[in-house]
């Protein structure tokens, strides 16, 4: 296999995803959701740093599968593949015994997005509320109604009527700036 490959790596997290590696110079950072082409060698070499393997387990996905078994050395779980659609459609159509494998086995990244899809979706299936709560500490309805408590500030807020404040000394009229037209009449005459 050619070490100068490049494959696809995606940041599934919902953070930034930094890394370093002295030996070759390279340093990387991953926004939410971007793909950046990466070669073997330089994955490969991350598998070596101390944490590397965990951001590339929990954090990053390796679009090529047969090159992904190659860099990770281990079985990987069917959680690792999931993308965003992948998660709704788990939230919307899966069973509970699938919504629980997937708690059990995913990576970190992935339970991130499951977090913030189920947040925006809003998951209503109360049986993969109590999962995820119990699973992950994470819980959905506090979640929910505190963004719609959020959400009717922000209106109420907007709502605000302007109040027209009186002054307690009223203007005095302004000074004159023309000449009076006055008619003088001496006395005596």
């Amino acid at each position: 296999m050619d070490m100068n490959q490049k494959v696809e790596v995606k940041n599934r997290s919902h953070s930034t995803v930094v890394y370093t590696l002295p030996e070759m110079s390279i340093r990387r950072q991953f926004t939410p959701g971007e793909s950046k082409q990466i070669t073997i060698a330089e994955l490969e070499a991350l598998t070596y740093r101390p944490g590397g393997l965990n951001i590339i387990l929990d954090c990053l996905l390796i679009k090529d599968q047969g090159i992904a078994n190659q860099i990770i050395n281990h079985k990987i779980e069917p959680e690792y593949w999931l993308d965003n659609d992948g998660i709704i459609k788990l939230l919307k159509e899966g069973s509970l015994d699938e919504f629980l494998d997937c708690l059990d086995f995913a990576p970190d990244g992935v339970i991130e997005l499951i977090k913030v899809a189920a947040t925006k979706l809003p998951l209503n299936d109360v049986d993969k509320r109590q999962a995820l709560k119990q699973k992950t500490n994470y819980d959905l309805d506090r979640a929910l109604l505190n963004m719609r408590l959020v959400k009717e500030e922000e209106e109420s807020a907007g709502k605000t009527e302007e109040v027209k404040v009186e002054r307690r000394v009223q203007k005095a009229p302004a000074r004159r700036t023309e000449t009076p037209n006055y008619k003088v009449v001496k006395q005596g005459e």
